[in-house]
């Protein structure tokens, strides 16, 4: 494996051009993938398609339409809804219905219109005598079946006035332009709007025009119909009322269009912002190369994801901002060893080295990441899945050419225009990682023990963390949709609906009747506080005869087939259906968010007490809404535990230990568990996305404790102790782990721009956790290596200890004070001269051997002795790693160690 790191490291950048013309050409053919990209915003992205929810949904939406818009007429001042039916506006009401039932995509509309003739139908009497009329006889059939002498009483006076207010208008004075008679038909005798047709009358200031499209459309054609219904509504006129017209078709074609735009918005603001910090932090040659890196990566990523027709949707928006933050890091590390095997080591090869050193590493991570995002593809709600999906073929993508790319470009430029930098690990970002981590080694076992409290504790309030999932709440309140449909709300009382379909073989019998009227008034009853009074063919009738103070006396089978024939046909088509074998039942919702009708739906869907033949179904956005709601708290904990389980699995394989693999998880523990005491602390409601968090920051701290813990391993390869590994790690890194983390929390943060709440919650929510995460992998591992080591816990199997030297020379960096026995200093005022003894491996307590001369640094090289560049290594055994007489001691009776393309700091005594 080292074989092949060495020549891949010295053929990419050998061959950068051909590098160069491959990766355009890749970059051609698979960034062309992009134009296929599909972008989905419907139910099925919420649940999949043999869920129960989803199911019934369907079957509603099948037989009673799909998603809904709604018209509002507000009375101008002056003026109530009284007058909202003149000449003019009649006509104008029934040739905007005409237009919109000639629009294939409508299914239905109900006008306030409708609803006024059918309550004037049932009042009115074919002889002019009120006591005929057909409501008249509904009322007189209740007061003869009422048990209750009180009740009937009440029943009595109620009929006289309703009869006496009649009688006042003779039969020619029974027209709509008239507002009086328009008064009286939607007004009791007491001047409240009566029950029955509060949906469409909710106030004297208000009526509500319905239109149904079917279900279900696509987004595309979603979006169209939405169009299409506000083109032909706006374009009417209406004296003494304005309109607005909105609903979950101009809600979901908003955020479509978010979509399409939302996503490359804030993956520029991402870009810039990212491109910024490297500019600043980081301090190398091209040191916008990891960002050019990146952008290619996630060019191919995106263009593999729209031929593989994974479709994009809600979740998608946060795929790019997600990616460049996490996989910048890759390009950032690998970019920053190179420069530390140019400027820190002057290796006769940095590119080799480069590769060998952290090409395996970046795996690693890779690795890491693509089994936190796989948890992901466990989730029940699809959308999540996609990101799974997404985020697994972006992370890869990006691994691959951050190793290539920096490889290749640095490898031409090493060749042409060798670095002359200065020393990096002195720095403050250098200086500042090496404090994070030097907590002492007593520290590693509290650490632990706090980590699992904190895992705990966030797993304890997991079930009292709010999820929001009412798309209305998505959204941005300050657009147009999210103005109008909060309007909705204030002007109407609701932006939600519950549909609920009885399907029974005999829909106008006694016994489905009586059911269906108990079954509207038991939901009002349960849930007073979340719907308001059934809309519904019995409903009607029912709430015909529904006085305060009177007993419940259902309607006959025939007094309810008598109002059906007398409805209009768009009613009747709202109303039954399936050829008269579904009743509908529509409740309109007073809570703002649809988990407000989580027990109602719950209660329905398992509803068992009903009569033989007759079985009750919840349908609509609602009961979507809810679905999701239930799927997400069921995977939520499921998807954390399975992201921790799939790489601490991996952890453990690759690096033959399960000690390692719990040591790299223990920051991840206290990041996880951070997620929920902080979502609940603030009493934060979770969006969707936000409840797919615990992958990405399993994801992101990995990712930093297993490069984290490779170092450390690499460090005490060169024979090192402990302490001195993990500061010369941190040393060498400190400048790409800081400016890594501001990139992975900048890249995420800028979520926290949007104007969606959606993702808005997202991006602080999981930047804050990433920041958390990426603190507790530098700040909680160094000591808990340090502590481990002591009992050969941590580098055992993965440095061989017969290649340890005896005694080890390190050329490191001014400042880096060792103690105890593990070394002792030499230093003639300059980094390159500081020098630490170190005993051999697994020796302990022994007196430090007495300083030696310093040790020279080695003559500059610029890349590649096959190029003729440079002094070749002046041993007999050159290309064969191993230990040869010391070059820059000759004479001095130690070896040094040659890797087989250059020296190491390694030193032994030759063997007598």
């Amino acid at each position: 494996m080292r074989q092949f790191w060495s020549w891949l490291g010295l053929n990419l950048g050998k061959r950068a051009g051909t590098v160069a013309v491959v990766g355009v050409l890749l970059t051609i053919g698979l960034g062309y993938g992009m134009v296929r990209l599909k972008f989905v915003t419907s139910n099925s992205s919420y649940l999949d398609a043999n869920n129960v929810a989803q199911v019934d949904s369907l079957k509603y939406e099948k037989v009673f339409g799909g998603d809904l818009m709604a018209t509002t007429f507000t009375m101008k001042p002056g003026t109530t809804i009284d007058n909202l039916f003149t000449p003019q506006n009649m006509v104008e009401m029934r040739s905007v219905e005409d237009r919109l039932a000639r629009d294939p995509s409508v299914f239905d509309v109900v006008s306030p219109l409708d609803a006024l003739e059918l309550s004037s139908s049932l009042l009115a009497s074919p002889d002019g005598n009120p006591e005929n009329s057909l409501a008249a006889r509904i009322l007189l059939s209740a007061y003869n079946r009422d048990p209750s002498a009180s009740s009937k009483a009440i029943r009595l006076s109620f009929m006289a006035a309703s009869l006496a207010g009649e009688q006042a208008f003779p039969p020619s004075s029974q027209v709509f332009s008239n507002p009086a008679w328009v008064q009286f038909v939607l007004h009791n005798p007491s001047g409240t709007i009566r029950t029955a047709v509060t949906g469409f009358f909710p106030n004297d200031q208000h009526a509500a025009m319905f239109v149904v499209l079917h279900g279900p459309l696509s987004i595309n054609a979603e979006a169209r119909a939405a169009k299409g219904v506000l083109a032909i509504v706006n374009s009417a006129h209406f004296e003494n009322a304005t309109t607005m017209t909105t609903g979950v078709p101009a809600l979901l074609e908003s955020i479509n269009n978010y979509l399409k735009g939302g996503m490359l918005t804030l993956g520029a603001i991402a870009g810039a912002i990212m491109a910024l910090v490297l500019l600043v932090f980081f301090t190398v040659r091209w040191r916008l190369l990891p960002f050019v890196i990146v952008a290619v990566g996630l060019a191919w990523g995106f263009g593999l994801v729209g031929y593989f027709g994974i479709p994009l949707s809600l979740g998608s928006i946060a795929g790019l901002p997600t990616l460049l933050g996490i996989g910048i890091d890759y390009a950032i590390q690998m970019h920053s060893r190179i420069e530390e095997e140019v400027v820190l080591d002057r290796s006769a090869h940095p590119i080799q080295a480069a590769a060998r050193s952290l090409g395996p590493a970046l795996l690693v991570v890779t690795v890491d990441a693509v089994l936190a995002f796989v948890a992901l593809w466990f989730s029940r709600v699809p959308m999540i899945r996609q990101f799974g999906e997404l985020l697994v073929i972006g992370i890869i993508a990006v691994c691959i050419f951050s190793i290539v790319g920096p490889l290749a470009f640095l490898g031409i430029r090493e060749y042409r225009s060798p670095t002359r930098g200065k020393d990096f690990s002195t720095g403050r970002m250098a200086r500042m990682v090496v404090w994070l981590g030097s907590l002492p080694p007593k520290s590693a076992v509290p650490l632990a023990l706090a980590s699992l409290v904190i895992f705990t504790g966030g797993l304890a309030v997991e079930g009292r963390i709010h999820l929001q999932t009412d798309p209305i709440q998505w959204i941005n309140p300050n657009s147009t949709a999210g103005r109008q449909i909060n309007d909705l709300r204030k002007e109407t009382g609701a932006n939600n609906e519950l549909g609920v379909m009885v399907t029974t073989p005999n829909p106008f019998s006694n016994e489905t009747v009586a059911y269906v009227a108990h079954l509207g008034r038991e939901q009002l009853s349960r849930y007073p506080g979340a719907v308001f009074p059934a809309l519904g063919i019995v409903n009607v009738v029912d709430q015909l005869t529904e006085i305060p103070g009177t007993t419940f006396v259902p309607a006959t089978g025939s007094e309810v087939a008598a109002v059906y024939a007398l409805a209009p046909p768009n009613v009747r088509r709202a109303m039954v259906g399936e050829g008269g074998h579904a009743l509908n039942l529509i409740f309109r919702a007073k809570t703002p968010t649809i988990t407000g009708l989580t027990p109602m739906v719950h209660a329905l869907e398992h509803s068992t007490a009903t009569p033989a033949g007759i079985h009750v179904m919840p349908g609509g956005i609602a009961v979507v809404g809810v679905g999701l709601l239930d799927n997400l708290a069921s995977s939520r904990t499921l998807l954390t535990y399975l992201a921790l389980l799939f790489v601490g699995v991996w952890l453990a394989i690759r690096l033959r230990s399960i000690t390692r693999s719990l040591l790299s998880l223990v920051p991840v523990l206290i990041a996880v568990g951070s997620v929920a005491l902080i979502a609940y602390g603030l009493n934060l409601q979770l969006s969707p996305m936000t409840a797919v968090s615990g992958p990405l920051v399993v994801a992101a701290c990995t990712e930093f404790t297993s490069l984290i813990l490779l170092r450390f391993v690499e460090e005490r390869g060169r024979g090192l102790g402990p302490r001195e590994a993990v500061d010369v790690a941190g040393r060498r890194t400190g400048r790409a782990f800081m400016v890594s983390a501001m990139t992975a929390v900048v890249g995420i943060g800028v979520m926290a721009t949007s104007s969606m709440p959606l993702l808005r919650g997202f991006g602080t929510m999981v930047a804050l956790n990433v920041a958390v995460a990426l603190a507790a992998a530098l700040v909680i591992l160094p000591p808990l290596l340090v502590w481990a080591e002591r009992w050969d816990l941590v580098s055992r199997g993965l440095v061989r200890t017969d290649d340890l030297p005896r005694e080890v020379v390190y050329a490191g960096a001014p400042g880096l004070e060792p103690s105890g026995a593990w070394a002792s200093v030499g230093s003639q005022g300059n980094g390159s001269a500081l020098q630490h003894h170190v005993p051999a491996y697994g020796e302990s307590g022994t007196p430090p051997p007495p300083p030696v001369p310093p040790l020279e640094a080695p003559p500059p090289r610029t890349y590649g002795p096959s190029r003729g560049s440079g002094p070749r290594p002046p041993v007999s055994g050159w290309g064969n790693p191993g230990w040869h007489p010391d070059p820059f001691a000759p004479g001095a009776g130690q070896l040094r160690y040659w890797d087989g393309t250059s020296w190491t700091g390694q030193v032994r005594a030759a063997e007598s």
